[in-house]
């Protein structure tokens, strides 16, 4: 994806000298090892600003966008990569990651599978037992999680009806990312007076134990 992204642009013209790379991912730990999606980007494009908190979500808000975007080289071009993420365990379970020097597997993206149970808790979505994850411990709510709920909450209609609840939740999650970053990209009136171009690349990040993860654009 890494080679892929940067073929293409490339023959735009973006180049590590003129180009400044966002990213919106995650926080977990499993999409910073070095050999997954941003590092990689990072290493090619030689900084990186953090737009993103939990489940990816741009946290940073048009503020924190701002700030990226005055960082940009004079006349230069921005790089957007937004994606929430999911685990795939050893025998398929979505929503599920086994991680390294842990025997039992936990959740992932453990911020989205908690606001979907904490949704569950106030009866806002249909019952879903959630076997695999009832030995999660549980966690004190927070202001980023409060907010996923309160954007995930409207989006989960027909979820009884999804083959793998978890799979929507986590397309769902998606369509939040990329409605809130494109939200601080055309809701910023400078933008050009500090950027070129602008190229966004958004995904789901597919986190697993053995294989290598996948990024699913």
């Amino acid at each position: 994806m890494d080679k892929a992204v940067s073929k293409v642009l490339f023959q735009r013209g973006f180049t590590p000298e003129n180009t400044l790379l966002g990213h919106s991912v995650c926080s977990d730990e499993v999409n910073n090892r070095k050999e997954q999606l941003i590092p990689l980007m990072t290493n090619r494009w030689g900084e990186g600003f953090t737009l993103g908190g939990l489940g990816g979500l741009p946290f940073a808000g048009k503020s924190g966008f701002g700030a990226y975007l005055h960082h940009v080289p004079d006349s230069g071009k921005l790089l957007v990569i937004f994606s929430p993420h999911v685990g795939i365990d050893e025998i398929g379970r979505v929503g599920s990651l086994q991680r390294d020097g842990q025997a039992k597997t936990s959740s992932a993206c453990g911020a989205a599978i908690g606001a979907y149970k904490e949704l569950q808790k106030t009866k806002k979505t249909a019952s879903d037992p959630l076997l695999v994850f009832e030995a999660d411990n549980p966690r004190e709510f927070d202001p980023q999680l409060k907010q996923i709920v309160n954007l995930l909450a409207p989006r989960l209609k027909g979820i009884e009806n999804s083959s793998d609840s978890i799979a929507f939740v986590t397309y769902q999650m998606y369509g939040v990312v990329r409605e809130l970053i494109t939200a601080c990209i055309t809701e910023t009136p400078d933008l050009f007076d500090f950027a070129s171009e602008v190229a966004v690349v958004g995904g789901i990040m597919i986190n697993r134990r053995k294989g290598g993860d996948f990024f699913q654009p």
